[in-house]
């Protein structure tokens, strides 16, 4: 399979999360819509077995998802911050600076010596330009047309910094420039919810092909840059659950939008594997329509972690 690296420039707020299985939905939907529907279910010939793409998770622009180590005790941050910052620091603070941490640095790859561990990432941390706000709405009789009574809230992502999305693809089933041609239109149209209202809206601004991160390497585990389910071939070493309650999106989502919950290792998760592989993971159908597949596949990161 061949590599890419989409990097997008988002112009409006965003309303769901960057996750690489919602990527695949839309991108799939997308593609539908300017190819055609038998266009679509010849790529997704044997996608549970044979993948024609694979996305990544979205991250801020030249970072990778802090992943999930060993952690450690307390005796060993004390004796860490002490080395490193004298007798006069804040304990809490910097424990802080690492449990928070959510994307570092890419080029931590370049000066790690060893299996990496948790210390090794604290230079490297980086704290994401962007900015969630909190909306208080009004619940709408959609029936009606009017308001009812009772409030919800929901969340949106100003990025302030550019957005990095990793893709590998089966060249002789998509190509480059297909992908890149989707991207674009799903950024004009918008991703995610409420993208209706002009939510979601990006550009694409460079495809990097063949980037270093996900070039094959000599090691025992890797961090997944997905949001994905473990297959056959590897094992969660360390890392962290969500349950992921998709819903369909185009037309099917008028008719019936739920999809059944799924649970899925947050990107950054690291796994142990017996083969080297170009992607790990799995799909499935988790909808009441046939033909309809849940990406879960992974893109790994090869790396040493201490274990």
């Amino acid at each position: 399979m061949k590599s890419l690296k989409l990097t997008i420039e988002f112009k409006s707020p965003l309303g769901s999360l960057l996750l690489s299985d919602t990527i695949f939905g839309h991108f799939c939907w997308e593609y539908r819509d300017i190819f055609g529907e038998d266009k679509l279910k010849e790529v997704l010939e044997d996608f549970e077995s044979n993948p024609f793409l694979v996305f990544s998770d979205g991250f801020v622009k030249d970072t990778l998802p802090m992943p999930f180590l060993k952690p450690k005790s307390l005796k060993e941050m004390k004796e860490y911050f002490k080395e490193r910052f004298g007798d006069d620091f804040d304990y809490y603070s910097n424990v802080k600076r690492l449990k928070k941490a959510r994307f570092v640095k890419d080029y931590f790859l370049e000066n790690l010596k060893g299996d990496l561990e948790l210390f090794a990432l604290y230079d490297y941390i980086h704290k994401p330009n962007t900015k969630t706000v909190h909306f208080i709405r009004n619940s709408v009789n959609r029936i009606t047309n009017t308001v009812q009574e009772g409030l919800y809230s929901t969340d949106e992502v100003f990025y302030g910094e550019q957005v990095d999305i990793y893709v590998k693809y089966d060249e002789s089933r998509i190509d480059k420039g297909t992908i890149e041609k989707v991207f674009e239109s799903i950024g004009r149209f918008g991703f995610g919810r409420d993208k209706s209202t002009g939510k979601g809206r990006f550009k694409v601004v460079d495809a990097e092909d063949e980037p270093k991160v996900l070039a094959r390497k000599s090691s025992k585990t890797f961090i997944s840059l997905s949001s994905g389910v473990p297959d056959k071939d590897c094992e969660i070493l360390y890392g962290k659950i969500f349950t992921k309650f998709g819903k369909h999106g185009g037309s099917l989502a008028i008719a019936n939008p739920f999809k059944n919950p799924v649970i899925l290792f947050r990107s950054g998760s690291v796994f142990e594997f017996k083969e080297t592989k170009e992607i790990y993971g799995q799909a499935f159908n988790v909808s009441v329509y046939p033909g309809h597949y849940h990406s879960a596949y992974m893109l790994p990161l090869f790396v040493d972690v201490e274990e």
